[in-house]
């Protein structure tokens, strides 16, 4: 199943051809119900700013908390997305996840697409 829903690289979510896939991200801000702004880092392991990502009106995040996020390509092309559904990744008090771990991670899956 974990092939089916790959997980990318911020970078690529303008040009993914899935259109679903899994982001690893912190949330920044929720400047509306309906709205969340995501870092996520890049291959690069520089920390890369999503704005305006659409969510269900339901969903109230956790700013400054990461989460693995299952998300649908907006179908009119644009570099946006809507997010399905999402995984808060617990962390104890005082433990940071490391950007290099998610950037591993994202590299790993890429080539190893069955590891979920």
């Amino acid at each position: 199943m974990s092939h089916h829903t790959p997980r990318i690289d911020p970078t690529q979510v303008s040009s993914t051809s899935c259109s679903v896939f899994r982001l690893i991200g912190r949330v920044a801000a929720q400047p509306k119900q309906d709205e969340i702004t995501i870092q996520s880092p890049t291959t690069n392991r520089e920390m890369i700013t999503l704005t305006s990502i659409r969510v269900s009106q339901l969903t109230k995040f956790s700013v400054d908390s990461w989460y693995e996020f299952v998300c649908r390509a907006k179908d009119s092309g644009d570099a946006g997305f809507f997010v399905l559904d999402s995984i808060k990744l617990p962390l104890p008090d005082g433990d940071e996840l490391s950007v290099e771990g998610v950037v591993a991670l994202q590299q790993l899956t890429s080539k190893f697409p069955e590891i979920y």
